[in-house]
């Protein structure tokens, strides 16, 4: 079987990464807002969507970066509505602070390039981060 390239890991990591920020917002029958809209929806019907573009490395698997979204505000709010891509930065702002908001717009534009062992750990702790969650919701 063929090694994936460490991109192909970075974008496994970034599903994980998802995944466990859906289950770690969602309530003990599964449910969660979106960050954006405030739409109540499943963790299994929301998307991890990333305040700054996943296109940028060095933010791409922060945690602090990918919250709870509805497909709507995700793949074509924050593309096409000045209003989404507003509302994002405001709970951002709310959650971190302007001066984290804007360290992490800072770091986004400078270059990153992962390890592999850099992405297997950050892979590994997120799959056990995500068996947490998943024990926590018992099914949901």
């Amino acid at each position: 079987m063929k090694k994936k390239t460490i991109p192909q890991e970075v974008e496994a990591a970034a599903v994980l990464l998802q995944k466990l920020v859906r289950l770690k917002a969602a309530n003990e029958l599964g449910f969660a807002h979106c960050v954006t809209c405030g739409c109540f929806k499943h963790w299994k019907q929301l998307q991890g969507g990333h305040f700054i573009s996943r296109a940028h490395l060095a933010t791409k698997l922060m945690e602090e970066n990918v919250h709870p979204q509805c497909v709507g505000c995700n793949h074509f709010g924050m593309k096409f509505d000045s209003m989404k891509v507003l509302n994002y930065r405001r709970y951002m702002v709310d959650m971190y602070g302007e001066d984290e908001v804007q360290a992490m717009e800072k770091l986004a534009k400078k270059p990153k390039k992962f390890t592999r062992a850099e992405v297997a750990d950050i892979a590994a702790d997120l799959k056990a981060q995500i068996k947490k969650q998943e024990e926590r919701l018992k099914g949901y």
